[in-house]
């Protein structure tokens, strides 16, 4: 069962999916609910499928049998547990599928595999604070932390109207391979901050906010 990283952390348990299976091979892997046989039949690509079925496998990895539940999603488009066992927050990019649960905090997660054109676009993401930070060397690699940041904090925020350039920020820090980074999430009317963690996997940059 490729299960290629857990973590237990202090209010949350975080897992990675290497996805080698076929969509039947993981399909069998499952007993999806009602409403999930539903939500599976409106998937249309196979890497969506993978993907979504992928992060499913890791509940059960990640909670007690009697917590495990059907993954419903709010009006937001945000994942919840149907049985309100906790708060969820899921990811996926290429051969990886991720997800993050915490019982008592709301938590938030992405993933991307790493590619050269984030360099054009860091432009469209970055506060002008963030423009002017200086980073001698890995440069993709730090700036795919901020981006997945900022993807991780829009998530566990959880509504729409945040923008990246304008609502979240990234203080800045010195790329190690993987660390703590601080975020923030200013809307005008609240700030609050936020401690989050980065992992580099292969060619794949995990950044994680495991609870508010």
């Amino acid at each position: 069962m490729p299960l290629y990283l857990k973590k237990n952390m202090h209010h949350a348990r975080l897992g990675v999916w290497e996805i080698t299976e076929t969509t039947g091979e993981l399909l069998d892997m499952l007993r999806l609910s009602p409403a999930e046989q539903e939500y599976y039949k409106l998937l249309q690509s196979e890497t969506r499928k993978k993907h979504w079925l992928s992060y499913r496998l890791l509940l059960p990895e990640l909670l007690p049998a009697s917590h495990v539940s059907g993954i419903s999603y709010d009006g937001y488009g945000k994942p919840w547990l149907d049985n309100g066992a906790g708060h969820i927050s899921v990811a996926h990019s290429g051969k990886f599928a991720t997800l993050i649960v915490s019982e008592t905090r709301h938590v938030g997660i992405d993933i991307e595999c790493m590619k050269d054109k984030i360099l054009n676009l860091s432009h469209k993401f970055l506060t002008e604070k963030e423009q002017e930070y200086r980073f001698p060397s890995a440069v993709r690699e730090s700036l795919y932390v901020i981006w997945c940041a900022k993807e991780a904090l829009y998530k566990l925020y959880g509504k729409k109207g945040l923008h990246f350039s304008k609502h979240l920020h990234i203080d800045d820090f010195a790329y190690s391979g993987n660390g703590r980074i601080t975020g923030h999430i200013n809307t005008g009317d609240t700030h609050k901050v936020y401690t989050l963690l980065y992992e580099t996997l292969d060619e794949y940059m995990l950044v994680f906010a495991p609870g508010d």
